[in-house]
């Protein structure tokens, strides 16, 4: 003879209120007015000097790294030349420290 499975046990689930004045409404949030803002004024920046911070070698050696790896994940990993995946995220990472 097969063993019979115990019963699962239904639950209703509980009813909800739909009495909207026993819920308090959440408060709104404190808005910023134009005339509360503080104005600080900004430094002069020297002539010449570029909007970016300077980014040491190593960080862009890494940079340029985690370009090359995506560039050659774009294209599965099939096919192309890890050289040039390299020269190509170079000179991305180096346009784009420079703006």
């Amino acid at each position: 003879m097969a063993e019979e499975q115990p019963k699962k046990r239904v639950t209703k689930p509980k009813e909800v209120s739909a009495d909207l004045k026993a819920a308090p409404a959440p408060a709104p949030a404190p808005r910023a007015r134009a005339r509360d803002a503080v104005a600080v004024p900004k430094k002069p920046r020297a002539a010449g000097r570029s909007k970016s911070p300077q980014v040491s070698a190593a960080d862009r050696q890494r940079m340029i790294a985690e370009r090359a790896y995506y560039l050659a994940e774009a294209r599965s990993f099939v096919g192309g030349d890890c050289q040039a995946d390299w020269y190509a995220a170079e000179s991305w990472i180096d346009a784009h420290l420079s703006a």
